[in-house]
């Protein structure tokens, strides 16, 4: 539903946002924030989520195999800005009973990089328009 909220911790956009955060921001999130288990697979631990985190930089998309929602698995990359930064996410979520993990991965996994590069593309441009040769921004 339009105007969800659920726990970055527990979400494949979550920790895609969370692992783009710096060292000391993700350090004040996981220290203001309760790891609540919302299934039995959630993870509830600050070590254990900062590793997936690290797992998440690395690859460039995360999968959350049924952590929010028994029957939910989802798969997210990050949206990055012209500087890199980690400024959005985008995701697509399938009922955990099909496809499996590795068909997630194989089949709409490389449709979802191809669809953040392409945002980030069109980011890109409307950075470029927006900027004069001096580097002076324009709305």
């Amino acid at each position: 539903t339009i105007g969800t909220r659920f726990p970055a911790y527990a979400t494949s956009m979550g920790r895609v946002l969370l692992a783009g955060l710096s060292p000391e921001k993700l350090e004040d999130y996981l220290g203001r924030v309760e790891l609540a288990a919302l299934t039995g697979k959630t993870i509830t631990d600050p070590a254990s989520l900062r590793s997936e985190l690290d797992d998440v930089r690395a690859q460039g998309y995360c999968l959350v195999d049924q952590e929010l929602e028994e029957g939910l698995r989802s798969i997210a990359a990050p949206i990055r800005d012209h500087t890199g930064e980690v400024v959005a996410a985008a995701n697509v979520s399938t009922q955990a009973a099909r496809p499996s993990t590795d068909a997630v991965r194989e089949h709409l996994l490389p449709a979802l990089l191809r669809a953040s590069s392409a945002i980030e593309t069109d980011l890109d441009r409307v950075h470029s328009q927006s900027t004069d040769h001096k580097g002076s921004l324009h709305a």
